[in-house]
């Protein structure tokens, strides 16, 4: 089972962001020693939790991906992080594709929107 993101200790970065095919973003953290977690923001489309956080894990479907209360510490320290890593390169540097650095830089503007079930 992997940490929340709170669990993780100083000088906390991203290491990759990266999609699923349902459009779901996913990202690997790690702290000055090394310890690892992972978040995502639920990008399916009919989902009620669409563009809300998720940590500890890559997916909200996988075992033990635990929704993040809007406003909560967590996005206070992921949305920071994911912006800056993403303004920190160009795509290919982050190596993602420029579609792919589109869809994230989109996706992280969008965390917390209310969107209807049925699109």
């Amino acid at each position: 089972m992997q940490v929340p993101v709170t669990a993780l200790g100083k000088r906390l970065r991203v290491e990759w962001v990266d999609f699923y095919g349902d459009l779901t973003m996913h990202a690997c953290i790690s702290d000055e020693t090394g310890q690892r977690t992972e978040v995502c923001i639920d990008g399916r489309k009919n989902s009620p939790t669409r563009y809300r956080l998720f940590q500890q894990a890559r997916h909200p479907r996988q075992a033990g991906a635990a929704l993040v209360d809007l406003g909560a510490l967590e996005e206070g320290i992921v949305v920071p992080l994911l912006s800056k890593y993403l303004d920190s390169g160009e795509p290919k540097a982050l190596e993602l594709t420029e579609c792919g650095w589109e869809l994230a830089r989109e996706t992280l503007l969008r965390l917390g929107e209310a969107t209807p079930h049925s699109e």
